[in-house]
């Protein structure tokens, strides 16, 4: 008698572990983005979106035609809550690690001199060697610490995903973001 009024529930179950996620799936890359002063810089992000799981990385260059790579960021989060509001999705994650890599002698050697602006209050770095970031502010961009819980939201159209903030605002304001940032990530083939 008990089992038979327990079967909905675990068909019930059983569909929602089976039930398509609601973020866009995939992965996604930025074009060469100009950044810095004057937009002497350039930049390249990628997205991963499996699951609850959200990995990005940002990769900077000397030059805003992204040719000399000088420092990559890796990020991990998990996303812990998502919701549908007309025609994006917003969405709350809980931030993991923030990997910042050197990749030039000569970035490592600014860092190094500059600890407490661009060296994100860090000393000893060395090139190719990745160091936890989260928590610290590396010019100009400041990471939460482990585990904050950020707020933002995304836009899927047939050309890829907008997100509000990501990838290059990483503060922990209240409320979701009603506006898109206008960096599209398209979708990108395994």
């Amino acid at each position: 008698m008990h089992t038979l009024s327990l079967l909905p529930l675990v068909i019930l179950a059983s569909n929602a572990a089976y039930a398509e996620p609601l973020m866009p799936q995939g992965n996604f890359r930025t074009e060469c983005l100009e950044i810095g002063k004057g937009g002497r810089h350039g930049l390249i992000a990628e997205v991963s979106i499996e699951g609850d799981v959200i990995s990005a990385s940002a990769q900077t260059y000397a030059h805003n035609d992204c040719d000399v790579p000088t420092v990559r960021a890796d990020y991990r989060g998990v996303i812990t809550e998502t919701r549908s509001n007309g025609d994006r999705i917003e969405f709350t994650q809980e931030t993991g690690p923030f990997l910042y890599t050197l990749l030039s002698d000569d970035v490592t050697t600014y860092y190094n001199a500059n600890a407490e602006s661009a060296g994100c209050g860090l000393t000893g770095w060395q090139t190719g060697v990745p160091r936890d970031a989260a928590g610290k502010t590396c010019a100009p961009y400041t990471f939460p610490e482990l585990g904050t819980e950020l707020k933002d939201s995304v836009w899927e159209n047939r050309n890829g995903i907008e997100f509000a903030r990501l990838p290059l605002i990483w503060d922990s304001a209240a409320g979701y973001p009603e506006q898109p940032s206008g960096i599209l990530f398209t979708r990108i083939t395994d």
